[in-house]
Protein backbone atom coordinates (compact mmCIF):
# COMPACT_ATOMS: atom_id res chain seq x y z
CA UNK A 1 0.00 0.00 0.00
CA UNK A 2 1.27 3.44 -0.97
CA UNK A 3 0.20 6.46 1.06
CA UNK A 4 0.22 9.97 -0.40
CA UNK A 5 -0.32 13.40 1.13
CA UNK A 6 -0.15 16.96 -0.17
CA UNK A 7 2.91 18.61 1.40
CA UNK A 8 2.85 22.21 2.61
CA UNK A 9 5.41 23.06 -0.08
CA UNK A 10 2.93 22.08 -2.80
CA UNK A 11 0.14 24.16 -1.25
CA UNK A 12 2.09 27.22 -0.08
CA UNK A 13 0.91 29.44 -2.95
CA UNK A 14 -2.70 28.44 -2.27
CA UNK A 15 -2.24 29.48 1.36
CA UNK A 16 -0.66 32.78 0.30
CA UNK A 17 -3.50 33.52 -2.15
CA UNK A 18 -6.06 32.71 0.50
CA UNK A 19 -4.34 34.84 3.13
CA UNK A 20 -4.02 37.85 0.84
CA UNK A 21 -7.59 37.40 -0.37
CA UNK A 22 -8.82 37.58 3.22
CA UNK A 23 -6.44 40.17 4.73
CA UNK A 24 -6.47 42.82 1.99
CA UNK A 25 -10.27 43.21 1.87
CA UNK A 26 -10.47 43.17 5.69
CA UNK A 27 -7.83 45.93 5.86
CA UNK A 28 -9.76 47.98 3.31
CA UNK A 29 -13.01 47.42 5.22
CA UNK A 30 -11.45 48.47 8.54
CA UNK A 31 -9.28 51.40 7.51
CA UNK A 32 -11.17 53.10 4.69
CA UNK A 33 -14.57 54.69 4.32
CA UNK A 34 -16.39 52.56 1.77
CA UNK A 35 -19.75 52.72 0.10
CA UNK A 36 -22.06 49.99 1.42
CA UNK A 37 -22.03 48.19 -1.95
CA UNK A 38 -18.23 48.06 -2.00
CA UNK A 39 -18.21 46.92 1.64
CA UNK A 40 -20.50 43.97 0.82
CA UNK A 41 -18.44 43.04 -2.25
CA UNK A 42 -15.30 42.98 -0.11
CA UNK A 43 -17.10 40.94 2.56
CA UNK A 44 -18.03 38.44 -0.17
CA UNK A 45 -14.37 38.25 -1.22
CA UNK A 46 -13.33 37.59 2.39
CA UNK A 47 -15.84 34.74 2.57
CA UNK A 48 -14.78 33.33 -0.81
CA UNK A 49 -11.05 33.36 -0.03
CA UNK A 50 -11.73 32.06 3.48
CA UNK A 51 -13.52 29.03 2.01
CA UNK A 52 -10.58 28.57 -0.38
CA UNK A 53 -8.18 28.57 2.58
CA UNK A 54 -10.27 26.00 4.48
CA UNK A 55 -10.41 23.82 1.34
CA UNK A 56 -6.62 24.02 1.04
CA UNK A 57 -6.17 23.03 4.69
CA UNK A 58 -8.52 20.07 4.22
CA UNK A 59 -6.51 18.93 1.18
CA UNK A 60 -3.31 19.09 3.22
CA UNK A 61 -4.87 17.02 6.02
CA UNK A 62 -6.20 14.36 3.63
CA UNK A 63 -4.38 11.04 3.19
CA UNK A 64 -4.68 9.01 0.03
CA UNK A 65 -3.85 5.31 -0.02
CA UNK A 66 -3.57 3.21 -3.18
CA UNK A 67 -3.22 -0.57 -3.11
CA UNK A 68 -4.29 -3.67 -4.99
CA UNK A 69 -7.89 -3.25 -3.83
CA UNK A 70 -8.44 0.36 -4.85
CA UNK A 71 -8.08 3.98 -3.80
CA UNK A 72 -9.04 5.35 -0.39
CA UNK A 73 -9.20 8.98 0.63
CA UNK A 74 -9.15 9.65 4.38
CA UNK A 75 -9.92 13.19 5.37
CA UNK A 76 -10.19 15.03 8.66
CA UNK A 77 -13.47 15.89 10.37
CA UNK A 78 -14.18 12.41 11.68
CA UNK A 79 -14.51 10.68 8.36
CA UNK A 80 -16.82 13.23 6.75
CA UNK A 81 -14.52 13.39 3.71
CA UNK A 82 -13.62 9.69 3.57
CA UNK A 83 -14.12 8.04 0.20
CA UNK A 84 -13.20 4.66 -1.18
CA UNK A 85 -13.29 3.30 -4.71
CA UNK A 86 -12.44 -0.34 -5.30
CA UNK A 87 -10.82 -1.22 -8.61
CA UNK A 88 -13.66 -3.59 -9.44
CA UNK A 89 -16.15 -0.73 -8.92
CA UNK A 90 -14.25 1.90 -10.94
CA UNK A 91 -16.60 3.04 -13.70
CA UNK A 92 -14.91 6.18 -14.93
CA UNK A 93 -11.72 8.18 -14.67
CA UNK A 94 -10.95 11.54 -16.21
CA UNK A 95 -7.52 13.06 -16.62
CA UNK A 96 -7.71 16.78 -17.33
CA UNK A 97 -5.09 19.43 -18.02
CA UNK A 98 -5.78 23.02 -16.97
CA UNK A 99 -3.49 25.60 -18.51
CA UNK A 100 -2.52 28.82 -16.78
CA UNK A 101 -1.01 30.41 -19.90
CA UNK A 102 -2.25 30.97 -23.42
CA UNK A 103 0.55 28.92 -24.94
CA UNK A 104 -0.53 25.94 -22.83
CA UNK A 105 2.91 25.48 -21.23
CA UNK A 106 2.07 26.18 -17.59
CA UNK A 107 -0.70 24.40 -15.76
CA UNK A 108 -1.71 21.37 -13.74
CA UNK A 109 -3.49 18.08 -14.19
CA UNK A 110 -6.42 16.67 -12.28
CA UNK A 111 -7.46 13.03 -12.00
CA UNK A 112 -11.10 12.31 -11.13
CA UNK A 113 -12.14 8.78 -10.17
CA UNK A 114 -15.78 7.65 -10.00
CA UNK A 115 -17.25 4.36 -8.88
CA UNK A 116 -20.42 2.63 -9.98
CA UNK A 117 -23.51 4.19 -8.44
CA UNK A 118 -24.17 1.39 -5.97
CA UNK A 119 -20.58 1.18 -4.74
CA UNK A 120 -20.12 4.84 -3.88
CA UNK A 121 -21.80 4.04 -0.59
CA UNK A 122 -18.62 2.54 0.90
CA UNK A 123 -18.20 5.57 3.14
CA UNK A 124 -18.29 7.98 0.23
CA UNK A 125 -20.66 10.31 -1.50
CA UNK A 126 -18.75 11.20 -4.58
CA UNK A 127 -15.66 11.09 -6.70
CA UNK A 128 -12.03 11.23 -5.61
CA UNK A 129 -10.13 14.19 -7.09
CA UNK A 130 -6.34 14.45 -7.19
CA UNK A 131 -4.15 17.28 -8.46
CA UNK A 132 -0.77 16.89 -10.10
CA UNK A 133 0.97 18.72 -7.23
CA UNK A 134 0.44 15.57 -5.16
CA UNK A 135 3.80 13.75 -4.92
CA UNK A 136 3.43 10.42 -6.71
CA UNK A 137 0.64 11.68 -9.01
CA UNK A 138 2.24 10.05 -12.08
CA UNK A 139 2.43 6.69 -10.28
CA UNK A 140 -1.23 6.93 -9.29
CA UNK A 141 -2.27 7.79 -12.86
CA UNK A 142 -0.24 4.85 -14.14
CA UNK A 143 -1.89 2.44 -11.69
CA UNK A 144 -5.39 3.79 -12.42
CA UNK A 145 -4.74 3.49 -16.15
CA UNK A 146 -3.57 -0.12 -15.79
CA UNK A 147 -6.57 -1.07 -13.65
CA UNK A 148 -8.99 0.68 -16.01
CA UNK A 149 -7.41 -1.08 -18.98
CA UNK A 150 -7.66 -4.44 -17.19
CA UNK A 151 -11.37 -3.81 -16.53
CA UNK A 152 -12.04 -2.67 -20.12
CA UNK A 153 -12.96 0.94 -19.36
CA UNK A 154 -13.00 3.33 -22.31
CA UNK A 155 -11.48 6.82 -22.23
CA UNK A 156 -12.88 10.13 -23.33
CA UNK A 157 -10.84 12.11 -25.93
CA UNK A 158 -9.24 14.56 -23.48
CA UNK A 159 -8.17 11.80 -21.07
CA UNK A 160 -6.78 9.73 -23.95
CA UNK A 161 -4.73 12.70 -25.20
CA UNK A 162 -3.41 13.43 -21.70
CA UNK A 163 -2.52 9.78 -21.10
CA UNK A 164 -0.63 9.75 -24.39
CA UNK A 165 1.19 12.96 -23.40
CA UNK A 166 2.25 11.22 -20.18
CA UNK A 167 3.60 8.29 -22.20
CA UNK A 168 0.77 5.91 -21.34
CA UNK A 169 -1.25 4.05 -23.92
CA UNK A 170 0.16 5.62 -27.06
CA UNK A 171 0.13 2.20 -28.77
CA UNK A 172 -2.89 0.84 -26.88
CA UNK A 173 -6.11 0.91 -28.95
CA UNK A 174 -8.15 0.96 -25.72
CA UNK A 175 -6.78 4.41 -24.91
CA UNK A 176 -7.90 5.84 -28.22
CA UNK A 177 -10.91 8.11 -27.79
CA UNK A 178 -14.26 6.33 -27.97
CA UNK A 179 -16.50 9.40 -27.84
CA UNK A 180 -16.98 11.27 -31.10
CA UNK A 181 -18.52 14.43 -29.63
CA UNK A 182 -16.20 17.33 -28.79
CA UNK A 183 -15.16 17.77 -25.18
CA UNK A 184 -16.46 20.83 -23.26
CA UNK A 185 -14.05 23.79 -23.08
CA UNK A 186 -12.94 23.10 -19.49
CA UNK A 187 -12.01 19.53 -20.39
CA UNK A 188 -8.75 20.59 -21.97
CA UNK A 189 -6.11 18.19 -23.18
CA UNK A 190 -2.44 18.56 -22.38
CA UNK A 191 -0.72 20.56 -25.16
CA UNK A 192 1.65 18.64 -27.39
Amino acid sequence: MNIYRYPVKALIFDYIRSGLGVLVPIALMLFTDLLPVVFYILAGLVLLFGIYGVRTALRQATLLSVDGNGVRQEGPLGGLLNREIRWADLRDFRLRYYSTRRDGKGGWMQLVLRATDGSEGHGSNGPIRLDSNLPGFDDIVRQVYEMARDHGLANDPASAANLTAMGLGSDDPAVQPTVSSPAPPNDAALPS
